[in-house]
């Protein structure tokens, strides 16, 4: 739809035009539900927050003052409906790098690239999607915003600038600073995780049995 369009539709919807809301709400439903998925990680926790962030569109819409795009204004909402809906179902962002997510009439996989490979594979692809979900989790909120805003839904640095009213340049170092957080994050889990792989090695089991032996 063209922006006179969209905007000749949010007046409508500001002047109490249910029709008119409606038709947004059509709009942006799925890009409203690709960020609560990329928050959420779950396609039922993703409906029901879409779901909430319209219902509060919609008893919010009469104060809207046209100072910021509708898609802006939007996705502010989601990004808080997301915030409020984990706090009450204590939940954490867990985002599925093994499924597809349906966006309009395409789907955007996010997959960690394979070639056909053999079950030991397949269990260390598995390690992987899970260590990134759970490293990702960890994140303080502000940091897992841009990094999954940007990098898992693909949006720009204008439109991230717009949603959070921040400069461009503070959404590059908060990007920055958000990849290198989940690096580190990443590393100490593959360290840990090698750490306990070398405890309930048998082979290691076996020598520090042997050397016990030896030594009585």
């Amino acid at each position: 739809m063209q922006a006179s369009g969209e905007k000749q539709l949010l007046k409508k919807a500001v002047g109490g035009d249910q029709a008119a809301f409606g038709e947004l709400v059509e709009l942006y439903t799925p890009r409203i539900y690709s960020v609560c998925f990329g928050f959420l990680g779950h396609r039922q926790d993703a409906e029901d927050c879409t779901q909430e962030t319209f219902i509060k569109a919609y008893r919010a819409i009469s104060r809207f003052s046209f100072r910021a795009s509708f898609y802006t204004w939007i996705y502010r909402i989601a990004i808080n409906a997301c915030h409020d809906y984990r706090r009450r179902h204590h939940k954490v962002t867990v985002q599925s790098l093994d499924r597809e997510m349906e966006l309009d009439d395409s789907s955007v996989p996010f997959q960690l690239a394979d070639d056909q490979p053999g079950p030991l594979d397949l269990a260390e692809l598995e390690e992987t999607r899970r260590m990134v979900r759970e490293a990702i989790a960890t994140l303080p909120n502000y940091l897992a915003e841009i990094l999954i805003m940007r990098d898992l839904q693909q949006m720009s640095y204008q439109e991230l600038s717009d949603i959070f009213d921040l400069k461009a340049g503070t959404v590059k170092s908060r990007l920055a600073r958000a990849r290198q957080q989940l690096m580190l994050e990443l590393r100490r889990r593959e360290q840990d995780a090698a750490g306990q792989r070398l405890n309930t090695d048998p082979i290691s089991d076996q020598a520090q049995r042997g050397g016990e032996d030896h030594a009585t």
